[in-house]
């Protein structure tokens, strides 16, 4: 059956790369929504608990409850249709709207919108915030924001910093105000963290670093960091090919000669792309896949029982057009995932 592999070896070399930045194990905490970016939630989780890492963040609560035996504390960072007062795990609140449908003593992070205006409070409802916080008797453990450009050559990151600067004094002093405990502040994501070099807040969001890939410019330097995904698929048949016979929906591919063809399990259904067979594209073994990729399967030349689609996740995306978020997530959470 077709499977993926996880590289733990690869994986801890990115965490020791991150904590290097943040200059301690205690300042990360690791982005693990989902399904850990295609990875496998359960099996990042384990590893990532394994190297010392007391703090994920996750989509759903669901999800946090899959993994709260690893972590400390856990941050569900999406508004989900359950909540739950626990000793771990906090929610993040985007709007004035949300503190009504938490329960009492429920963990929550207020998340402030910046500059990137997709969700959080804006800095000027922060007082009415902290109001409902005590109104609905709710625990504050965090203020957070989100950088929508710190993988980009401009100016945009500083711009946003600034304003991040702003609303922590903002909140400080209204915290102070009110006689409420200060939460911890979290800002940087991978993007940010590599370009700057370190933080000076609490502890730092990493996602996509720890998977081995960050989208930024080049002109910020090379980082060295390692994918940690293999996906495999294995050989369901093969068979001689004609010169001249032609393969898969459409026959896009003509065979030129005689050759021996096998076709494995992978296909759409599986997460990965679409592929037309009009252009070509390689596995991470140099092979060449023959014609449109079909729902459970495509072809190759050969007949090896297993070959690797890709074990960079940016080949794919540079095909494709997209990035590298894009190739993982769609992974389907029913292939296998095996740590080596």
């Amino acid at each position: 059956m077709s499977h993926i592999l996880i590289n733990s070896s690869n994986f801890f070399h990115n965490l020791n790369l991150i904590c290097k930045r943040l200059g301690s194990v205690e300042k990360l905490m690791l982005v693990l929504k989902d399904n850990a970016y295609g990875h496998g939630l359960e099996e990042i989780a384990k590893l990532s608990s394994s190297f010392g890492v007391k703090m994920a963040a996750v989509r759903t609560t669901s999800e946090a409850k899959k993994i709260k035996r690893y972590f400390e504390y856990i941050l569900v960072l999406s508004e989900t249709t359950t909540f739950e007062a626990s000793k771990n795990i906090s929610y993040a609140l985007n709007s004035v709207k949300s503190f009504a449908k938490m329960p009492k003593k429920c963990k929550v992070e207020l998340k402030v919108d910046t500059g990137m205006h997709r969700n959080g409070v804006a800095a000027n409802e922060l007082e009415r915030c902290f109001k409902l916080i005590l109104e609905y008797d709710l625990q504050l453990t965090g203020i957070f924001t989100h950088f929508r450009s710190a993988d980009e050559l401009s100016s945009e990151l500083f711009w946003q910093i600034k304003n991040y600067e702003d609303v922590k004094k903002r909140a400080i002093h209204l915290l102070n105000r009110f006689g409420m405990k200060k939460p911890r502040f979290h800002s940087h994501n991978s993007a940010a963290l590599f370009r700057q070099g370190g933080i000076d807040d609490d502890f730092a969001r990493i996602g996509i670093a720890a998977y081995g890939y960050l989208e930024s410019d080049e002109v910020f330097g090379k980082i060295e960091l390692l994918p940690i995904l293999g996906l495999w698929a294995h050989k369901v048949s093969t068979r001689v090919i004609e010169q001249g016979w032609r393969i898969g929906y459409g026959g896009v591919f003509e065979s030129k000669k005689k050759i021996r063809v096998s076709t494995y399990d992978i296909g759409y259904a599986d997460g990965f792309f679409r592929y037309d067979g009009l252009s070509e594209l390689k596995t991470a073994c140099k092979k060449k896949i023959l014609g449109r990729i079909s729902m459970d399967s495509l072809s190759c030349e050969g007949e090896e029982n297993e070959i690797c689609i890709f074990n960079d996740a940016k080949m794919i995306a540079r095909h494709f057009g997209t990035i590298c978020y894009d190739v993982l997530v769609k992974l389907s959470p029913n292939i296998k995932r095996i740590v080596v």
